[in-house]
């Protein structure tokens, strides 16, 4: 059985989104990371509201593909949201 797969990425409008799988369990574990569901003609989506700091967009995607591997779903997350880009210079990420 392949491993469902999800990218979470920035979009040019500044909101962060998740694409991919679209089963209750990973909507579930977006959801209770912060992303907000959006259900319209385009289907069943999850993004993060816009006017979020950088701060939040990258601690709350972090931890979602942190759940979403725990779950084994296969993450891909855009290296400009990874908790690395958050450490200051000199720690260790």
């Amino acid at each position: 059985m392949p491993t469902p797969s999800i990218t979470i990425s920035s979009e040019f409008s500044g909101s962060v989104v998740a694409r991919g799988a679209a089963d209750d369990l990973s909507a579930m574990l977006l959801k209770h990371a912060g992303f907000q569901q959006i259900q319209d003609w385009h289907g069943r989506r999850h993004r993060l509201p816009t006017t979020m700091p950088v701060a939040d967009q990258v601690a709350i995607a972090s931890h979602a593909a942190d759940m979403l591997r725990a779950a084994r779903y296969g993450v891909d997350l855009a290296p400009s949201l990874g908790k690395a880009r958050m450490s200051p210079p000199g720690e260790p990420p």
